[in-house]
């Protein structure tokens, strides 16, 4: 894993805590530049970034994460943050389907919570905070009650990241069908266009929190 933070007191600390969960850390990074540097000379299975560092403190980690984003498809990419953002989740869920997560850093309050989100990113999963979904997601009664059974299936693998074509894989059927699927519950989720896989997942993460995204038949 390579993790960055401009407070150097912050990294220590999530360094000493990635160690206790069996975590090993590749390389730290205190800016942007060293992050994107460090990645693509050693690229880890996970790269743990805060948003705001230098030079002017506002987005810098998640400018970083979509360069390396396209390059290393299969490092996980989370970003810890004390920013609720919504419009940066956007941005973020919208790099690709998969392997990508936001946190609040007051949310994680226990090992277990970061360790699952990290194996959750490694296994290309979506992790979202709950806060920020909110944020995004007006509140309201489910629309997920408006979907039969196989749409919620198909959504919930989508929402851990895998494509139409990995979803058919996984559940033996057609990639048409996925698709068919597919544009059934962004219609039946009312969404508006742009964005759709997106908010649906994030739907999803809102209906189920983002330690409880396992498909259930």
């Amino acid at each position: 894993m390579t993790i960055a933070d401009d407070h150097p007191l912050f990294l220590d600390g999530l360094r000493a805590w990635l160690g206790e969960i069996g975590v090993e850390v590749l390389a730290t990074a205190r800016n942007a530049a060293e992050l994107v540097a460090a990645v693509r000379a050693d690229p880890p299975d996970v790269v743990v970034t805060d948003v705001a560092m230098a030079p002017s403190f506002t987005d810098e980690g998640l400018l970083a994460v979509e360069e390396l984003a396209a390059d290393h498809p299969d490092v996980g990419m989370l970003v810890l943050s004390a920013h609720r953002e919504p419009d940066w989740v956007l941005r973020l869920v919208s790099l690709r389907p998969r392997g990508v997560g936001y946190l609040l850093k007051h949310n994680v309050t226990r090992a277990s919570l970061l360790q699952d989100s990290l194996s959750r990113l490694v296994d290309g999963g979506v992790v979202i905070d709950p806060e920020i979904v909110a944020d995004v997601v007006a509140p309201r009664t489910s629309p997920l009650e408006a979907l039969t059974p196989r749409e919620r299936l198909v959504l919930a693998h989508a929402a851990q990241g895998r494509s139409n074509r990995g979803i058919a894989v996984e559940l033996g059927i057609t990639e048409r069908t996925v698709e068919n699927h597919i544009s059934r519950i962004f219609t039946k989720l009312r969404l508006p266009d742009g964005n759709q896989r997106v908010l649906a997942i994030l739907e999803w993460q809102r209906a189920h929190g983002w330690g409880n995204t396992q498909p259930q038949a």
